[in-house]
């Protein structure tokens, strides 16, 4: 009691740190598991962790959202269509090599945008995300074939795990930095991919940095809707944009929408809806300048009259049932952008 009569101040900023501290280890598996990867308690306090997940505009007030048991539901339905199906599973340079962790799908919401330059080659927050000044032809999307993309690089979450494992021509022709539970916020700096002739695990910055492509493909988005704002993930969306465009100076980018839910998981769901999927892929069709960064909607593949994903495709809600990811890889296949 010596200390809160002499040093009050003292004493309350003990009481907030240890406060701090128990929230975020109650909430460090689910909200901010990835940003306590890497942490070091000689150098910083344990609740720095919470700290820098607000920073992304990750609050722990925002609540856990059940995206764990998402993809849970993901691994488990993959396991159980791998007994009836046999699906390729090569592996492609740089593929995602641990077993992959549950998801953590927890970090963004709504947010007016508007006043934000999103058009031509301007980014959310006004940087230059084209790698072109000077105005070109508009282009229009064609029809192409599988050596399309043997220079292309898909970036992405479970969804996009699932493109590389159930279609053996993309396996076999693209590189796949994909990963269970990945986020927009995490994409370019976790340490998940294994290159030849490294040592350990390498980020997706650091792979872009080493490996040039003639094509991007991005699609994320769906893990981020327990949290944070469509501010805060517009905002970071183009940031990696931006960095991409730094390191593929001459590479097509491809922003993909998010894909749907079911009607049912939609209708049943306050965070994981498609009024919200679509209310954020409104704003990232604005990220796209027609010139070199492309939008594109493989919804229109899998999706039924009503905007929603089709039920009879998806096993959990959420993700294709293994035959149906040939639907996007067809539609891939006619939405391609060939530059003579």
């Amino acid at each position: 009691m010596k200390l809160l009569k002499y040093c009050p101040l003292l004493f309350a900023t003990a009481v907030v740190s240890i406060i701090l501290s128990c929230l975020t280890f109650a909430l460090k598996d689910e909200l901010y598991g990835d940003y306590a990867e890497g942490y070091d308690s000689a150098k910083m306090p344990f609740f720095s962790v919470m700290m820098k997940g607000m920073a992304d505009g990750v609050f722990p007030w925002d609540g856990v959202a059940d995206i764990r048991a998402i993809d849970e539901k993901f691994l488990a339905g993959r396991q159980s269509e791998e007994t009836t199906e046999t699906p390729t599973q090569e592996t492609v340079t740089a593929k995602e090599t641990e077993e992959p962790q549950p998801v953590q799908e927890t970090e963004p919401e709504e947010t007016d945008i508007s006043g934000n330059d999103v058009s031509g080659n301007s980014d959310i927050s006004g940087n230059d995300i084209s790698g072109n000044s000077e105005e070109e032809e508009g282009y229009e999307f064609c029809e192409v074939t599988d050596d399309y993309f043997e220079d292309a690089v898909f970036i992405g979450d479970s969804r996009t795990v699932g493109l590389s494992e159930y279609v053996e021509a993309l396996d076999t022709k693209a590189t796949f930095y994909s990963k269970v539970s990945l986020t927009i916020y995490t994409v370019l700096d976790k340490p998940f991919l294994k290159m030849e002739g490294k040592k350990g695990k390498i980020t997706v910055d650091e792979a872009l940095s080493e490996n040039q492509f003639g094509k991007v493909y991005i699609m994320l988005g769906l893990n981020e809707m327990g949290t944070g704002n469509i501010n805060t993930f517009i905002t970071k969306y183009s940031e990696v944009i931006a960095r991409i465009r730094e390191l593929q100076p001459d590479a097509i980018i491809y922003i993909q929408g998010i894909m749907h839910v079911t009607a049912d998981k939609s209708d049943n769901d306050k965070l994981f809806n498609n009024p919200n999927i679509n209310e954020r892929n409104e704003a990232l069709s604005q990220l796209a300048n027609d010139e070199d960064i492309f939008y594109i909607d493989m919804n229109e593949s899998v999706d039924d009259e009503d905007g929603n994903l089709i039920t009879e495709i998806s096993f959990d809600g959420v993700h294709l049932k293994a035959s149906a990811y040939e639907r996007w890889h067809q539609y891939l296949l006619q939405h391609a952008i060939v530059k003579e």
